[in-house]
């Protein structure tokens, strides 16, 4: 059984998970796959984030859970209908009463309850599972725990770490010093079924992309691409309009992100609508294209997109380092060439017959 299988063993048996992440040497990557597995595990099992056993920058970002609370409202006769209309950033909730004489303020109110059964940010009286973050030792991990040292001898050790001098003391020992923390566990999430939402997903792929110049596998474009479809969205520190606009087009591009292995050329498409839908332009692929090269760092990228000019036109924007890859695009296309890259027309209508086109390009 190889070490996910057991992992997966571990998890499933497991009723109370406590996380434990390493307080002096804790980054994005860290705290996207710490996140992402308190986000993941949370709906299936009793997950716990301690104060005491993690850094801060973690604990900030699961408080919003610890605290969260209901605005609950009640009426003490029959209702007919329930409905609400969305107002700005909040809403008006109506309850239609079944009989128009039970309208009486003294049948109505309304209170503010807490929504926890447990609070994700202490120590459980008692587990069996501890998930370490980039803690090198046992000895270490007791130091976590001095209040109740015995705890952590009754229970199994899923020990996940990306840092030399790991001495493998878990039950269960993920220890790559090539690959991500955040890679590493959509690897084990993966494999003991666990559900990645929207916010596990997010933080896993926060984690991922911002250690991407440290830790690059050649499966980690595809877990990206994964995590994009989960439904994870790429954080960014410019909030606003036209920020979250080119974030979702560069998110829409990852989605049809395929590769084409012999020349190691990627290629993505976007129609009319996918753009629209964003409510994007064309304006915004620059920012798509330089995420694809400086991000991601990728040899040679290739977009086409539909454009609005009537008759519909598919264009090509692209870039590569590789000679042969700029030799045929130039030769086959009339457009604008600088250096390594350049935009260009295809001729084509819709993007199936563009596609085709540059696929016979490249046999």
């Amino acid at each position: 059984m190889d070490d996910f299988s057991k992992a997966k063993d571990i998890i499933d048996n497991s009723k109370n998970v406590v996380i434990v992440s390493n307080k002096e040497d804790f980054g994005q990557d860290a705290l996207g796959a710490a996140t992402g597995t308190f986000f993941a595990l949370k709906n299936k099992k009793s997950v716990f984030a301690p104060r005491d056993k993690n850094p801060e920058e973690l604990v900030g970002f699961l408080k919003e859970t610890a605290e969260r609370k209901k605005f609950v409202v009640s009426f003490s006769n029959e209702v007919s209908e329930v409905f609400y209309e969305k107002r700005g950033n909040g809403l008006d909730l109506y309850l239609v009463p079944k009989n128009i004489n039970d309208v009486d303020l003294k049948n109505f109110s309304c209170k503010i309850v807490s929504d926890k059964e447990q609070d994700p940010l202490s120590s459980p009286p008692v587990f069996d599972t501890v998930i370490a973050f980039n803690i090198n030792s046992f000895q270490e991990l007791e130091n976590y725990f001095e209040e109740d040292i015995g705890s952590i001898y009754q229970c199994a050790v899923i020990n996940i770490s990306n840092k030399p001098g790991n001495e493998n003391y878990g039950e269960v020992n993920l220890i790559d010093e090539k690959s991500s923390l955040s890679e590493k566990v959509v690897l084990l999430l993966e494999t003991a079924q666990a559900e990645i939402n929207e916010k596990a997903a997010s933080f896993l792929l926060w984690g991922i992309a911002s250690s991407l110049k440290s830790f690059k596998t050649p499966q980690a474009l595809g877990i990206i691409k994964k995590l994009v479809q989960e439904g994870g969205h790429f954080y960014s520190n410019r909030p606003g309009e036209e920020s979250r606009r080119k974030i979702a087009l560069f998110e829409k591009t990852i989605k049809n992100l395929c590769l084409w292995k012999k020349h190691n050329l990627y290629f993505s498409a976007l129609s009319d609508n996918d753009i629209k839908d964003i409510g994007s332009t064309s304006s915004d692929l620059s920012f798509v294209v330089e995420k694809m090269k400086n991000l991601f760092l990728l040899p040679s990228f290739v977009l086409f997109w539909e454009s609005k000019s009537s008759p519909l036109t598919v264009k090509g924007v692209f870039y590569s380092d590789q000679k042969e890859v700029i030799d045929k695009i130039k030769n086959a296309y009339q457009g604008n060439f600088k250096g390594q890259g350049g935009i260009f027309i295809t001729g084509k209508q819709d993007l199936g017959s563009a596609k085709k086109e540059l696929i016979s390009l490249f046999k």
